[in-house]
């Protein structure tokens, strides 16, 4: 029997969400698809993800994407398999009706009719370990560049005519020359090179940047059809719309996973660091009943949020890790303090811990609440639970902090969130306290109906990734990828298992059995009416909960974690928009980017937590010295961006001199002085976000070339 977890009140809106557009094909496409049942497609077999070999078997996204078409519409795809360059000259010598895996060009107009994309992906500068600094695209001039024949971004880079390209037939021999130092530098997408790199275990080679040229951002991958084939184009245009967006995040799930968007930021390990990655296996323990945040599902696979966390720290740093299986978190404690684990990815810092645990800094806040009956009444502070039974589970950081904080509160130690909710569910206990996450997470299946988020307490739970205490070099790794990970991957991953999940498939005779007791349960229990008043008291007050949490997170998606300046994204929608409001008003706009000299000295000589501590103390120099109608972002790492609208150049130059000055002659606690250098440019006509932002970045690498602590105009 299909279990039911939606009320009634959802059913319409999962009803209309869920379901796949109706495919309707018009006469002359429906004689097509009975005139050509077969159609030849040519693909790859070797761009992993998309379409590669397993055991001498095609796979891929594209393989199964057109497995989705193929249904939707009875066509049948005789695939031709072979080298990008030799299906791309069959598919303009019209030796096969389709190709995959084509981007828009201009020039491929008039031999290709192209479909809308299907995926879009980074293109990324790989290079040796041994490259050196990587200062741009200027960094590559007169360097050995490998890049496939005839991919989509030839005549951008041919145009450029600084760098020696040299061409490939394939990734693999692209990927392999790079490895022996035939060439400096290689471009591709990220997801196929990272596929290489862990299969034949290359170990210097490391990701440089993105590459973005004029006209060129991400690789779209398209369907391309023959100009004489309208129909056939049409109909894959239609069946591509009518994929609904919970078949096309499958697809993305099952095939690229992680790896599907660029995480954001290369991982810059010293020698020492990568002779670690490559030698250990890095072991690890989770709570094997944590969920939403970590557990073991069904099948004993390892899932929740943490699980995602370390699909990305071994994409950002090619290293293995290893699940170590526990029973409960207790033993998990009792391993790592055994040496038989490396590390946690979700642990609270405390006193006794950090006998035998080292943490990086956090990165995640999350509150706890407190789970009761449906008939208690709200909790507005942790003394209403004053000598009542409260359930925590055993061997958990609060269970010592609200004893002693709360010496009145009667604390029973329980196994697990089941045990704990159970036994509140029997009144064996008054009330269960743990995250939102974790309770919100179990009352989507269980407990409906039968408990209740009673109130919240003023502990948060603040997650760090803790590590042995006697091992300094995976904590310094570790540290780095936290460093590193964007506030739009944090909230991706988090808002994934936060939202209710929903049964794929609805048994509506049980749905209606379901809405029927309801009607009859409410007709029975018209004359509790004071209790279903204050029940929707607790529901507003639940809702506007709610709204301050989506408040909340829509903040934190615009802002940087720790300085709660904009973060990168809003910088270029707000650049974006400047450049839009310019072409209308006429009027220039300025941007400055500025960049603490030395602070990589700050990080070694005084810990990444004074580290951060300077970029907070910088970004409030920041926001008081600006204008009112001023913006501020840090753009990535200890790089800020200051965007000065509707602005003279030579009237900003006086407020960034201004701010140079002001941060120049701050003394910084135990450090002392810091300098910062500035780039500033105007706006131009026809400016994208990469132009201005390139135009900046050059000035402030003449600031810093040209001694430092200065600002420079281009």
């Amino acid at each position: 029997m299909n279990r039911l977890c939606i009320t009634p009140i959802f059913l319409m809106f999962f009803s209309l969400v869920s379901v796949a557009k109706t495919l309707e094909f018009t006469e002359p496409e429906k004689d097509f698809i009975k005139s050509n049942p077969v159609v030849t497609v040519g693909m790859m077999p070797d761009f992993t993800p998309f379409s590669y070999y397993i055991e001498g078997e095609p796979v891929g996204f594209e393989h199964e994407l057109l497995g989705l078409i193929s249904k939707k519409t009875g066509i049948k795809f005789e695939k031709k398999i072979a080298k990008w360059t030799t299906i791309y000259n069959s598919f303009k010598n019209k030796e096969v009706d389709m190709i995959s895996s084509i981007s828009y060009k201009k020039y491929r107009e008039p031999f290709t009719l192209f479909t809308s994309p299907y995926y879009n992906i980074p293109i990324m500068i790989f290079v040796k370990d041994d490259f050196g600094d990587y200062k741009g695209l200027k960094s590559l001039t007169g360097k050995r560049v490998g890049v496939l024949k005839d991919v989509f971004y030839i005549k951008e880079l041919e145009d450029l005519g600084t760098m020696n390209l040299v061409f490939y037939d394939s990734y693999d021999a692209l990927t392999k020359d790079l490895v022996f130092g035939k060439i400096d530098a290689l471009m591709q997408n990220l997801p196929n090179v990272n596929h290489l790199i862990k299969k034949n275990l290359y170990n210097n080679i490391k990701l440089a940047s993105e590459l973005v040229l004029p006209n060129t951002k991400r690789e779209d991958l398209r369907f391309g059809v023959q100009p004489e084939k309208s129909l056939l184009s049409s109909i894959l245009q239609k069946s591509l719309m009518s994929i609904s967006k919970r078949e096309m995040e499958e697809l993305s799930d099952k095939w690229i996973g992680s790896i599907k968007e660029y995480p954001g930021g290369h991982i810059d390990l010293n020698d020492n660091e990568k002779a670690y990655i490559n030698k250990n296996i890095i072991k690890y323990c989770i709570n094997p009943s944590g969920l939403p945040f970590e557990g073991l599902s069904e099948d004993g696979e390892h899932v929740g949020m943490s699980s995602d966390y370390y699909r990305l720290f071994e994409q950002m740093l090619s290293a293995n890790f290893e699940l170590v299986k526990t029973n409960t978190w207790s033993q998990s404690v009792e391993y790592i303090k055994q040496k038989k684990c490396d590390m946690l990815a979700l642990g609270m810092e405390t006193q006794e811990r950090k006998k035998y645990l080292n943490f990086t800094s956090h990165y995640l806040d999350v509150p706890l609440v407190v789970a009761t009956r449906v008939d208690v009444p709200f909790i507005n502070q942790i003394l209403d639970l004053e000598g009542e039974k409260i359930g925590i589970i055993r061997g958990d950081v609060f269970v010592k902090k609200l004893r002693k904080k709360y010496p009145s509160l009667k604390i029973v130690e329980v196994d697990d969130i089941y045990d704990g909710l159970d036994q509140v569910k029997n009144g064996q206990l008054f009330a269960y306290i743990d995250t939102l996450a974790s309770i919100g997470y179990e009352f989507q299946s269980k407990y409906f109906g039968e408990l209740k988020i009673a109130g919240k307490i003023s502990e948060n739970l603040l997650l760090s990734i803790a590590v042995r205490k006697d091992d300094e070099t995976l904590l310094g790794i570790l540290q780095k990828v936290v460093n590193s990970i964007t506030n739009d991957r944090h909230r991706k991953i988090f808002t994934k298992w936060i939202p209710i999940k929903y049964e794929q498939d609805v048994n509506y005779k049980v749905v209606w059995q379901v809405m029927l007791g309801v009607f009859v349960f409410l007709t029975f229990m018209m004359y509790w009416n004071r209790k279903i008043a204050k029940a929707n008291t607790l529901l507003k007050q639940a809702q506007k909960d709610i709204e301050e949490k989506n408040k909340e997170l829509n903040r934190l998606a615009l802002t940087d974690n720790l300085t709660t300046l904009f973060n990168r994204r809003k910088l270029e929608e707000l650049i974006q928009a400047e450049i839009d409001k310019g072409k209308s008003t006429k009027k220039d706009f300025c941007l400055s980017m500025l960049d603490i000299d030395h602070f990589k000295e700050v990080n070694d000589n005084f810990g990444h937590q004074r580290g951060d501590s300077v970029l907070v103390e910088i970004s409030d120099i920041l926001k008081e010295s600006l204008r009112v109608m001023d913006y501020v972002g840090r753009y990535g790492g200890e790089e800020f961006i200051i965007i000065f609208p509707a602005s003279d150049v030579e009237e900003v130059k006086l407020i960034v001199e201004e701010i140079r000055l002001k941060i120049a002659h701050y003394d910084f606690d135990e450090i002392g002085h810091k300098t910062a250098s500035f780039g500033l440019t105007s706006s131009k006509a026809n400016d994208s976000i990469e132009s201005i932002i390139k135009r900046a970045d050059n000035a402030l690498y003449e600031a810093k070339e040209s001694g430092r602590n200065r600002v420079i105009i281009h």
